[in-house]
Order: C-alpha cells, then structure tokens, then sequence
C-alpha cells in the first residue's frame, strides 16, 4: 500500500493540482479542508507527509504546525500562496520541513515530496547496521534516526535531523552552507533563503546547553558550520 500525504487545502482548484501532484508520486492522497479536520486526521491516521496550505478558513496555517510538532515529527512541506520571506522564517521556526510558494511548478514540488519521503520514510536496503555516533553527552543513530543527549530522547523534524548527521558524520571540518543546502535540501545557492541559518538555530536550541553562546556547533563565517564536538 502506498504512503498516505495529507493536504491540507480548502482552494478547490489548489487542492486539485496538490492531489494530482502526489498522485503522480505513487502515493496517495489524503485531502482537507480545514485546520481541525487535518488534526483530527493526523492523529487518527499518521500520514507519511504533510502538504499544508497556510490560509485557512477556520484557523492560521502556522497554529495546525505548532499543534502538529508539539507531538510529531511527520515531514511537512508548507505549500502556500503567502511569500514573504518573514512567512518563510516563521514557518521554518515552527518546524515545516520545506516552504513552497504558489505558484508553483508540480515537477519541482514532486521532486521536493520525493526527496522528503525517501530522507525519512524509504527503509534502507538489507542489514541495519550503521554505527552509532558517540559524541560527548550525544548520541546519533543513522538507522532509527534517534538523539538522545544525556541519555534522554530530543525530538528532531526530518530535516534537523539530516542537518546533524551531516555536520556529525563530518565532525570537526568546516561544511559550506552551499554544501548542507544542495545536499539535505536540494538548493541551489543562487537561491537561497534562510533556510539554512533557521534549522541551524532550531537545531541549537535542542542540542546546546547555552544556544546563544554554541560550543557544538560553530559557525565559521563566510563558509559554513562545523561540528566542534569531540567523539567519544
């Protein structure tokens, strides 16, 4: 049976190009129309992924992602027809995964569902058997996609995740920004937003004992990031 993505659209036409699009992805689509519904049904059902519209008739897009990641890691794309590069930052800040803006090309939304979906949900070919990362009070299992830090279980998105094995599987080299953004989010640097920079301080705020102060995670200006942490 193929993953279910949720929709979460009350456009008629919007949601028909949304479900159209994951459709031609080989999964399958599970649309509604309002913010409640779309809880309701997260909740009860467990989609594999999440297209959400941020205007909606019943409450803000933005509430539906935080009520969504106060209690799940689903990988959610923001798909919406607001553009603004504060829009952008908010959304990143609640824990979306991707922001696209409408109009939109299908091919490059399907290319991004595709990309999320197997980063997240594709099972990996034979034996689990990825090593562990032992990093100080942090520990990163690549195979179940588990932190924990001090023994204790910290709740990452999808893509914060990606962004710290990469960083920890390089540990103490610099990464470029070019780099993390080709390769964990598919941009281009022509196009960059602040995708970057805002996962990186979502991802401080988890990991760091002082986030305004980073010792794990240092930023090497005009390059990129780098892992500081010694390994265990």
């Amino acid at each position: 049976m193929p993953y279910t993505v949720l929709v979460i659209e009350n456009e008629p036409a919007s949601q028909a190009l949304l479900k159209t699009v994951v459709t031609d992805c080989n999964y399958f689509p599970r649309c509604v129309s309002t913010g409640a519904d779309a809880l309701k049904l997260v909740f009860e059902e467990n989609p594999a992924l999440i297209l959400l519209e941020l205007m909606l008739p019943d409450m803000d897009g933005f509430d539906v992602c935080r009520r969504l990641r106060k209690q799940s890691s689903i990988p959610l794309i923001i798909v919406s027809s607001r553009t603004s590069e504060l829009d952008r930052i908010c959304g990143f800040e609640l824990g979306a995964d991707d922001y696209v803006t409408k109009p939109f090309h299908p091919a490059e939304l399907s290319c991004r569902i595709k990309v999320l979906m197997r980063t997240a949900h594709a099972k990996r070919i034979g034996a689990r058997n990825s090593p562990s990362l032992h990093f100080e009070r942090i520990i990163i299992e690549p195979d179940s996609r588990e932190v924990t830090i001090d023994g204790e279980p910290i709740h990452l998105t999808p893509k914060e995740f990606e962004l710290l094995l990469a960083l920890a599987e390089n540990h103490g080299n610099v990464i470029s920004s070019e780099w993390l953004l080709l390769n964990i989010w598919g941009y281009d640097q022509s196009i960059r937003t602040r995708t970057l920079d805002v996962h990186i301080n979502r991802l401080r705020s988890k990991i760091e004992p002082d986030s305004a102060n980073p010792q794990l995670i240092r930023t090497i200006s005009g390059v990129g990031y780098s892992f500081a942490a010694a390994a265990a």
